[in-house]
């Protein structure tokens, strides 16, 4: 079974039934695909939100923050307002918001109080369509400390799921459950394994497979190499960069409008030499790569860049990366996007190691995690291995060990399912919160 035959039915579930939705699944169930397939379809009535900039940028809309004009802080019923752009909200049907399961408890409810607030409706998130898109295996929201008390007396909890306006809203589950990033049922068995932080003797074993006495920066000529911090990943690319005979030859990114230098996806300016390794960061019009693809730098100099991938040389475009912000189309009371701001360089960055948290959602052949410094939030061990295809091209620089698989049992805790409906590559079920 393809994407598009599991994509179809779950489009039907969204469009015609137009129930409030939790979209989740493994990676690699295509969670991203079926989220872009609904918003092209429905373009002047959803509007995409994102808990963070980077998220937002990758899934081409808004921050929540921004949208709502939310404070950077705890947000308490007194900081939700009427806004100047309420037609923009009066004009939405439907408000997808990506990577949901970083979203705290305070903020979904603001995000209700909002929507009933300036779209005068008193329903639940003001007879707007919520699909809320994620996976509580993965990222977690960040909780300041001495936070957690707080939330949990006055929203039930810390989660998104956690307030009274998500049992309010009668979410529909649906879970994509077809993985097609990776095919081998025991890589899939001890990914499973990870994902719920309790590995068998077996699936250790396994995994213990992988290990080897390889250091990270040697590991990079035949890995792309995740690490859990910034500074681990600069320091193994820029040693490599640096070995390459030659200068660098670095690449002015142009910045207009308002696109902070914390949302930048690659590097401004970008320094390249032949033989560097790069990873493609958006999809080929032709369709000669895709997001993800690793290719080597083949030739540099000024206005142009060649990189070669499968033994093709391709000569390779600057792209933009656009900042969103919602209106109104006055004449056709339509939703619109704004661009406010943009950001363009070539669709690239060095790639002999990312940190775990920017390969999400990338799909990679050979993988070394680097576990040196450890592991240090929920969801990272599987994040990291889970972007590999196969157990064969998987190393690891030690065992993981229970210390590594970080969970917070309560990010997963979103009630039990009622009226479960099985279809290949996708379950659906309603949501009863405990």
């Amino acid at each position: 079974m393809n994407k598009s035959e599991i994509i179809a039915p779950v489009l039907h579930a969204l469009e015609v039934q137009r129930s409030n939705v939790y979209l989740t699944g493994r990676a690699g169930t295509g969670k991203t695909t079926l989220l872009k397939a609904f918003v092209a379809r429905n373009p002047t009535t959803t509007a995409v939100l994102a808990p963070t900039g980077i998220a937002a940028v990758n899934a081409g809309g808004q921050t929540v923050h921004s949208f709502f004009r939310f404070p950077p802080r705890l947000i308490e019923p007194s900081d939700v307002k009427r806004l100047r752009h309420a037609t923009a909200l009066r004009a939405i049907q439907t408000l997808v918001i990506d990577e949901a399961s970083m979203l705290r408890a305070d903020v979904m409810s603001a995000i209700d109080l909002s929507l009933r607030m300036n779209r005068e409706v008193d329903a639940p998130f003001g007879g707007v369509q919520m699909v809320l898109v994620g996976d509580p295996y993965q990222l977690p929201p960040v909780i300041e400390r001495g936070l957690e008390s707080y939330l949990e007396e006055v929203h039930g909890g810390c989660y998104f799921f956690s307030p009274p306006c998500f049992r309010d809203g009668q979410f529909q589950l649906i879970e994509l459950t077809q993985v097609f990033r990776q095919s081998d049922p025991v890589f899939l068995d001890v990914l499973a394994g990870v994902r719920h932080g309790e590995l068998d003797r077996q699936q250790a074993e396994f995994l213990g497979d992988c290990v080897t006495d390889t250091d990270p920066v040697t590991a990079s000529n035949t890995h792309v190499v995740l690490t859990g911090t910034n500074q681990a990943a600069f320091e193994i690319n820029h040693q490599r960069l640096a070995a390459l005979p030659g200068q660098p030859h670095a690449y002015q990114a142009k910045v207009s409008g308002e696109f902070d230098a914390k949302l930048f996806p690659t590097e401004a300016p970008l320094s390249l030499k032949p033989g560097a390794r790069v990873i493609m960061l958006k999809n080929d019009p032709d369709k000669k790569w895709v997001n993800g693809t690793l290719a080597v730098v083949s030739g540099v100099g000024d206005q142009q860049l060649h990189v070669k991938i499968d033994g093709h040389i391709h000569k390779i475009e600057p792209a933009v990366w656009e900042r969103i912000r919602y209106g109104v189309d006055p004449k056709k009371s339509e939703l619109k996007k704004e661009v406010i701001g943009t950001f363009k360089q070539y669709p690239l960055r060095l790639a002999w190691a990312l940190t775990i948290h920017k390969s999400q959602g990338q799909t990679l052949t050979h993988v070394y995690v680097d576990l040196r410094r450890g592991l240090f939030a929920h969801g990272q061990a599987y994040v990291a291995l889970s972007r590999c295809r196969t157990m064969e091209g998987l190393q690891l620089s030690r065992a993981i060990t229970a210390r590594d698989m970080i969970m917070d049992r309560r990010a997963l805790a979103l009630g039990r399912l009622a009226e479960v409906q099985e279809f290949d590559g996708c379950k659906i079920a309603m949501l009863e919160q405990n």
